[in-house]
């Protein structure tokens, strides 16, 4: 398995470090932590906790990449966690689940009481592609059918940003007609969620993705990415909302 930063995965890594630095408390939960990029750099600036995922070889590669003991990984879904965590961050991991407002539920009995909640999901339907179906996506989401479901589940303090402009428009149709001819391999949908947590396309090149993207060369495109946040210009959606203080 290879993983590198593309320039879509550092704009939505982006908007949600800025968010995660509004909430209080250390204590982190990341549900599909994948090859623990975010984990590391969670860990780098004082947070603690877990990260889960159901692919073993990705797993691998994060828990390799830890410098201390500050998170522990584990190959597991959230509804086997026992524990309440302070925020839980499901970064594109809803849209491939067949019961969403369940998947909601779940994460919010893992957060302590006014505990915060940080997602990102795939944009529209209509922009429906060939990566879609390589990664085992069941949907893409609409803003307000995104805040329907978190009123339902009981959030509140529901904020929900449209991310990723222009990189993430730009990225996403080059990145769909690279991965067509894979698109229609036989794989079941859980079969292409576990091997999501990689790279699949330019393999090898971690070293120059690393060189090329990062947060100083991309510093310039999280600032544009701002301005669009209260559109449904962006390709993808990023979700705070937070669960309700108990008396």
């Amino acid at each position: 398995m290879e993983w590198y930063p593309t320039p879509s995965y550092l704009v939505k890594r982006r908007v949600i470090l800025d968010y995660l630095a509004t909430c209080h408390g250390r204590r982190v939960l990341e549900v599909g932590c994948g090859c623990g990029d975010l984990l590391r750099v969670l860990e780098r600036k004082g947070y603690t906790g877990l990260g889960i995922d159901i692919s073993v070889e990705a797993l691998e590669l994060a828990q390799a990449g830890f410098s201390g003991s500050g998170f522990q990984v584990r190959c597991t879904t959230p509804e086997y966690v026992n524990e309440t965590f302070d925020v839980v961050i499901a970064s594109e991991v809803m849209e491939h689940c067949p019961d969403d407002m369940l998947f909601l539920s779940v994460l919010q009995n893992r957060l302590r009481s006014g505990g915060h909640l940080l997602m990102t999901v795939p944009a529209h339907m209509k922009d429906w592609g060939a990566n879609d179906e390589l990664c085992g996506h069941i949907k893409r989401y609409e803003r307000h059918e995104l805040r329907s479901m978190l009123e339902r589940t009981g959030f509140e303090d529901i904020v929900i940003c449209s991310y990723g402009v222009p990189v993430y428009n730009i990225m996403k149709p080059l990145y769909d007609r690279a991965v067509c001819a894979r698109s229609c391999s036989g794989e079941t949908a859980s079969e292409k969620t576990v091997s999501s947590a990689g790279m699949i396309i330019l393999t090898k090149k971690a070293r120059l993705f690393r060189f090329l993207f990062n947060d100083v060369t991309m510093f310039p495109f999280y600032c544009v990415q701002k301005l669009f946040y209260r559109t449904d210009a962006g390709k993808g959606y990023f979700i705070a909302a937070r669960t309700k203080e108990q008396q």
